[in-house]
């Protein structure tokens, strides 16, 4: 056989290969018309996932949509984070009356942020169905995500955004073998999901392995002033019952960033903790 005919039948065997195992794609492609918009818009979830910082993460999505204010997955995560109801509700109603202009994978992720939307507008209006809204929110979370982050393996906050609605939805065991499955080799030391695996260990009770990932997170932060790290330790001492430890990292994270959220719920839940053990020693 000719080195001619070899060199074909190699080739040809190269593209059944290619065929037969399409490789998955890494990144979403949005409707943006700016690389400014993706830019700050990427910035803003490493700010608000990676580090915590609700506050700088604002500034960023509101700068990705100063260079596209019709960029709709923009204004959803604007609309999610924003503390103002009356602006959220805006948002809201724009994107609602543009969101058919979306198609495909985009639309499975702006239905997703809407419905969470939708939720909070409900929940600060003081509506009497939310749980029923939460529940509906969360299972479009669930399946059009579980679709994503098959297809996209790479979009690491997506899988985080998965990972959360999979613990709100079933607890987390699930959320963890989950994750372990999911993960790329690339993302074990990701802060948000390093983070999340330490709370969600935590929660099981394996507090050694829990504040072996914080160990781990502090170290990545070593340099850097961030609430995540803080919050995450606060968070494993509150589930192990140290209330005062807790109590001083969550302290700690909410002079870092008083926008924190997770700083913020945690604070709240370490004083009521806090007070109803009080109560109970002078109840004795």
């Amino acid at each position: 056989m000719s080195n001619k005919i070899i060199s074909i039948l190699i080739l040809y065997s190269l593209v059944i290969i290619a065929c037969s195992n399409p490789m998955k794609k890494t990144e979403i492609h949005y409707s943006i018309t700016s690389d400014s918009t993706a830019y700050y818009y990427k910035k803003g979830w490493e700010e608000i996932m990676d580090q915590g910082d609700y506050a700088k993460a604002e500034k960023s999505y509101r700068k990705a949509l100063s260079f596209d204010s019709e960029f709709l997955i923009g204004q959803s995560v604007l609309a999610r984070l924003t503390l103002d109801l009356e602006e959220r509700l805006i948002l809201y109603k724009n994107i609602e009356k543009h969101k058919e202009r979306l198609i495909g994978d985009e639309k499975l992720i702006l239905e997703v942020y809407l419905a969470l939307v939708e939720y909070t507008n409900l929940r600060d209006q003081k509506a009497i169905n939310i749980e029923e809204v939460l529940r509906e929110a969360l299972t479009v979370g669930e399946n059009n995500l579980r679709k994503i982050v098959n297809k996209y393996p790479q979009e690491v906050y997506l899988k985080s955004e998965y990972i959360e609605i999979l613990h709100a939805n079933y607890g987390a065991k699930r959320a963890l073998d989950s994750l372990h499955k999911l993960i790329l080799p690339t993302q074990i030391e990701n802060p948000f999901l390093l983070g999340y695996e330490a709370t969600m260990e935590a929660e099981l009770g394996h507090f050694d392995k829990a504040l072996k990932k914080a160990k781990i997170l502090n170290k990545i932060y070593k340099e850097k002033k961030v609430a995540k790290p803080v919050v995450t330790l606060g968070d494993i001492y509150f589930k192990k019952g140290d209330l005062d430890s807790a109590r001083l990292y969550a302290n700690k994270a909410m002079k870092i960033d008083h926008r924190n959220l997770d700083a913020s719920r945690l604070q709240a839940k370490i004083e009521q903790a806090i007070k109803n053990r009080d109560s109970l020693k002078v109840s004795y």
